[in-house]
């Protein structure tokens, strides 16, 4: 599944799953991506498995070949980051930017109903269409706000996942009365290790960009059908219990079912189905913060091809960050070939600038937010 040579030039001894719940689980900052139970060398024998709570432990440890993939592969664990930073010339706070822009979809229709400007809309559409890949990882609706991670193969599937991001309200769990807004795409992915799906894109956040780009420096199987990363920008995604979310709501004054669509910029913004849209600042988002999001420090999402949100952007369009050559390839064929197209008002250098800045300072405040967390995570590990 991986190469043991590439595994073992990161130490004699070997990190495992006994390590990584010391320095991961027991901080309390797993993201529950499930990378670590999908991809283990030993998952056929049951080593380790998704807890009732959603953190891994250990299923069979026996049956552990103490490999360390689990370890090296998790977006919380610093193995092969300086690996990557040399690939992708990485440079600091938000890594390799060739171009920044702002743009929206051609289609009117999507660019209503988009999170932003409906660009990642438009760029899938085009590798669909122009038959550059053979599906997307993404999320989709398959209830009203029960979304998960699936392979969209087709033009319709796609336009169904229109509006959807990993920062929205893309799962609940209907017995239990919680909400996250986070979707493993980990799971999906591995569906895919022994099928004739050979190219696929995937949109993702950057802990769950960081450990595919890991899986492919190991050469972890299926991470080789990935060929196109879409990156979006991430600040925090929420977890609501049925006690926080009938509290959001009584505060705010709206009801979850009553939510068109949501937007994270420099506030979380939601758009309700009767016009209204409810602002709330990110000083009252921390009761419902992810404890993952907290020890993170990408929000420009570092080493996807292209990376989007609508930080910077007006209404109705996305700013879009491309990062490696492969991102130029497919932006610039998607804009030529009329999926999405660009303001020139909004491209004039001085606006490109005023872009790049605030995405650095967003860039800045999050890794101060992830330092600041972990310290104080290990000072009360030491004093405890």
């Amino acid at each position: 599944m991986a190469s043991t040579d590439k595994i073992a030039a990161e130490g004699d001894e070997f990190k495992t799953f006994k390590d990584l719940i010391k320095e991961v689980h027991a901080k309390g900052i797993c993201g529950q991506c499930g990378g670590c139970v999908s991809f283990c060398s030993a998952s056929e024998f049951s080593a380790i498995k998704m807890g009732e709570n959603g953190i891994p432990v250990f299923d069979n440890e026996e049956n552990c070949v103490k490999c360390g993939l689990c370890y090296l592969i998790c977006p919380q664990i610093d193995a092969l980051n300086q690996e990557l930073k040399e690939k992708f010339e990485w440079k600091f706070p938000i890594g390799k930017v060739r171009r920044i822009a702002s743009a929206r979809n051609t289609d009117p229709q999507i660019v209503e109903v988009a999170t932003d400007g409906g660009v990642v809309t438009g760029i899938l559409m085009y590798l669909l269409e122009k038959k550059l890949i053979d599906g997307v990882i993404a999320s989709k609706k398959i209830a009203p706000f029960k979304r998960v991670a699936a392979i969209i193969k087709t033009k319709k599937e796609l336009l169904d996942t229109v509006g959807t991001r990993v920062c929205d309200l893309t799962q609940m769990d209907q017995e239990l009365g919680n909400y996250s807004t986070y979707s493993p795409i980990s799971f999906e992915l591995k569906k895919y290790m022994h099928k004739d799906i050979l190219r696929l894109a995937v949109v993702g956040t950057p802990c769950q960009i960081h450990t595919i780009r890991k899986m492919q420096i190991l050469g972890v199987i299926p991470a080789h059908i990935i060929k196109y990363m879409l990156g979006l920008f991430c600040t925090e995604n929420f977890y609501f219990t049925e006690k926080t979310r009938k509290k959001f709501e009584e505060k705010h004054k709206f009801r979850f079912e009553d939510i068109k669509k949501m937007n994270l910029k420099e506030e979380l913004s939601i758009y309700l189905k009767d016009g209204r849209v409810v602002r709330i600042p990110f000083s009252e988002l921390d009761e419902i913060m992810r404890a993952a999001c907290r020890a993170c420090d990408d929000f420009s999402n570092e080493y996807a091809d292209l990376s989007f949100g609508g930080l910077t952007s007006p209404e109705g369009y996305t700013t879009t960050i491309l990062k490696t050559k492969t991102g130029e390839d497919i932006y610039y064929g998607a804009l030529h070939s009329g999926y999405i197209e660009e303001n020139e008002e909004l491209n004039k250098q001085v606006e490109k600038s005023k872009m790049l800045v605030k995405i650095i300072n967003f860039s800045k405040y999050k890794r101060k937010r992830a330092a600041d967390f972990l310290k104080q995570v290990n000072r009360e590990k030491n004093n405890s």
